[in-house]
């Protein structure tokens, strides 16, 4: 085991804790404040194919403990020196040291930017926009509710891309048809066809941090999800950061990741292909993409996880850290619904007696 980093304040001696949207740390207790020193180091890309062919030691991590949640298989870190924790994700009791592994050390993370009464209030925000949700939701969601500051594993991806396909360019025109209409009167009318003309040729897609999550222990559909990241304010990995905080450990490695970075791109190569055959419609019918000079980075990213129980179901939701957008579930109300489809019931009756009426 490493040296355990500790941060004791100078003026009462408890533990310092990041103080989100800053540069320092600070004692919870009697409010001292200590700057943390800025890295020397820079948020560099790493070379994928390096890291592929051999392993990394993470001995950033190893300086806490690592702990398995025996519920939701989560793994993440606390001090050392803390023999026990709930799990963030579940809000389970049961937790037990996990296995030490060899893994990639995270080179940057971007810092918490809200704290947890501002997380809070962004929930709350959110939960009282949910216009299906039952009224008495709304006002549970004023009540505290547990939320964990937990910093989330996740990787990006840069690459160049060439790619050559094979496919078929459509370009309307029209002919002019003759028809009898519901009177038996013959009438004419234009009717657009196209002609179908073989292409081929090959496009070339740069790629810039992918954002892809590391674990498979949170739900995807809303962490995967969040979109307002901004890279652009990762620091160089400093364990000052976590502080009074978690750090998720990855449950999904490197190469697992960059397959799901390849498939995210597949819809801005196919575009690309798309407008490099031209004309009013395109068929894509064969394509190969070679991928090279690719980097990537283990980032650690911010997000305030919590969770509520509602007539006995548990209903999970996401902050983001730097910038609060909420990502979450919310229930909905059967009342609400019911009374929609009887409106829209209602409305749709209206109208068709509307019509008939005015057919006689």
């Amino acid at each position: 085991m490493s040296q355990v980093l500790t941060y004791p304040c100078s003026q009462c001696g408890a533990k310092l804790e990041y103080s989100p949207g800053t540069t320092v740390l600070k004692c919870p207790y009697c409010g001292h404040e200590t700057p943390i020193v800025a890295p020397t180091t820079t948020v560099d890309e790493l070379d994928i194919q390096q890291y592929l062919d051999k392993a990394h030691l993470d001995t950033a991590l190893e300086k806490d403990q690592v702990l398995h949640c025996t519920q939701c298989a989560a793994e993440f870190t606390v001090p050392a020196t803390q023999e026990a924790a709930r799990c963030p994700f579940c809000g389970s009791d049961v937790v037990i040291p996990a296995a030490p592994e060899d893994r990639i050390v995270p080179n940057g993370l971007l810092p918490f930017q809200i704290d947890q009464r501002v997380a809070r209030s962004k929930y709350q925000g959110w939960v009282s926009s949910r216009f299906w949700a039952p009224n008495d939701l709304k006002k549970l969601a004023l009540a505290h509710h547990g939320i964990a500051g937990i910093y989330i594993p996740y990787w990006t991806y840069d690459s160049q891309t060439s790619t050559e396909y094979t496919g078929m360019r459509g370009e309307h025109y029209y002919e002019t048809e003759s028809y009898t209409d519901s009177d038996g009167n013959r009438q004419t009318r234009e009717v657009q066809r196209t002609a179908w003309y073989p292409a081929s040729g090959s496009v070339d897609v740069p790629f810039d941090d992918i954002l892809v999550l590391g674990s498979d222990h949170l739900p995807s559909m809303y962490a995967q999800a969040m979109s307002s990241w901004k890279l652009e304010g990762l620091v160089p990995y400093e364990p000052a950061y976590l502080s009074g905080f978690q750090a998720m450990r990855y449950s999904l490695d490197l190469a697992t990741c960059w397959d799901t970075a390849k498939h995210m791109m597949i819809s801005t190569i196919d575009q690309a292909i798309r407008s490099d055959i031209g004309g009013d419609e395109q068929q894509i019918t064969s394509k190969n993409t070679v991928y090279f000079d690719v980097t990537f980075k283990h980032v650690l990213l911010p997000i305030w996880s919590g969770a509520y129980r509602y007539r006995g179901k548990s209903w999970r939701f996401l902050v983001n850290g730097q910038t609060g957008e909420v990502r979450g579930e919310a229930p909905v109300s059967v009342w609400k619904v019911l009374i929609a489809v009887l409106l829209g019931l209602l409305v749709m009756g209206g109208i068709a007696y509307v019509y008939l009426k005015s057919r006689h």
